[in-house]
């Protein structure tokens, strides 16, 4: 919310509206490249569009330290749990206990994606070519994003099969993911001292075939029925048992063989979800370089320009611990 709150101040800091871009002169010769305050501009429009679509970013740790120190990869620190504590006699000597912490490193790629117009289609379109084609590259980096995010969180080898089958070629049509699943995944994150958000909940990804079946379970508390004081995340649907739901299309739905070749053994049903259910600090994103919009230049005599967003980050697991996978059966 924040960030939001940001982009949109700095939008109008920046005193552009979309009529003001001026990427070709159409009323005489020649053509003009884009300038900085216009690829500034349209970085920010980019960015705000993007924001409300990427599901996974409202719960990750954010680091942006390469910015300030060079390299490829950033490290997170995690402490252990201190041992010993307690009682003591008057005349006995405090014994110090050593602090014992561990690593996880996170490497940075390039990232990037881009478009062509051509100096045809700026002058005569009848829209906004550039505002256009920046919310085209707003929703291919939002589902970049998520997809990078959800592919990390589905490397954790902790899984919870769907209505307590405890393997995927012990499951059935009826391992679905439903009030017994979640409160088997609920149940393992609490052994684990996995934090919650806010002190207050966990969260879980799923897809909405996933949810549908969870719905249909007489055990379910519907979102309009717990005291309607949530639905603060994008995509939130619910809450059950201490776990928000938010529901996207990101998540896998894999036939039969998709999910043996991922799982080995095999698997009766038809078809499979899988949903992933975490606490504080599961997962990071790691930034070198922010988001933004860069344009290529212009080739051809002029013909064509290429523009699209650039970024420098990395995604990667913190706490594995704190998240769990759920693979369910779906139809």
């Amino acid at each position: 919310m924040h960030l939001l709150l940001f982009i949109v101040g700095m939008l109008s800091l920046v005193g552009f509206s979309f009529a003001t871009y001026t990427a070709a002169n159409a009323s005489g010769g020649g053509y003009s490249a884009l300038t900085d305050a216009v690829k500034d501009f349209y970085s920010k429009e980019v960015l705000f569009a993007a924001q409300p679509k990427c599901k996974f970013l409202q719960f990750a740790k954010v680091k942006r330290e390469l910015e300030a120190v060079k390299g490829k990869s950033i490290e997170f620190l995690k402490y252990g749990n201190l041992s010993g504590g307690g009682e003591i006699d008057e005349d006995a000597p405090i014994v110090a206990q050593a602090l014992s912490s561990s690593t996880v490193t996170i490497t940075v790629k390039e990232q990037v994606n881009a478009v062509t117009l051509t100096e045809l289609l700026l002058r005569t379109s009848l829209h906004d070519v550039l505002e256009d084609a920046s919310v085209m590259l707003a929703d291919n980096v939002a589902t970049v994003i998520d997809r990078q995010f959800r592919d990390v969180c589905l490397t954790t080898t902790n899984v919870v099969y769907g209505n307590g089958a405890t393997s995927s070629s012990a499951m059935t049509a009826g391992s679905v993911f439903n009030t017994r699943t979640i409160k088997d995944c609920v149940e393992l994150l609490a052994m684990a001292n996995a934090p919650k958000f806010l002190g207050e909940y966990y969260v879980c990804f799923a897809h909405p075939k996933q949810l549908r079946q969870v719905r249909d379970d007489s055990n379910w508390i519907n979102t309009n029925q717990y005291l309607g004081r949530r639905q603060i995340y994008v995509g939130e649907v619910g809450m059950y048992e201490g776990v928000i739901f938010i529901e996207t299309t990101n998540m896998p739905y894999m036939n039969s063989a998709a999910v043996v070749a991922k799982y080995g053994g095999s698997f009766t049903p038809a078809m499979g979800c899988e949903a992933v259910v975490f606490g504080e600090n599961a997962y990071a994103w790691a930034i070198a370089l922010d988001l933004e919009l860069r344009d290529d230049g212009i080739t051809e005599l002029g013909r064509k320009r290429t523009i699209g967003w650039y970024g420098i980050w990395g995604m990667g697991l913190i706490e594995e611990d704190n998240i769990i996978k759920v693979l369910s059966a779906a139809l």
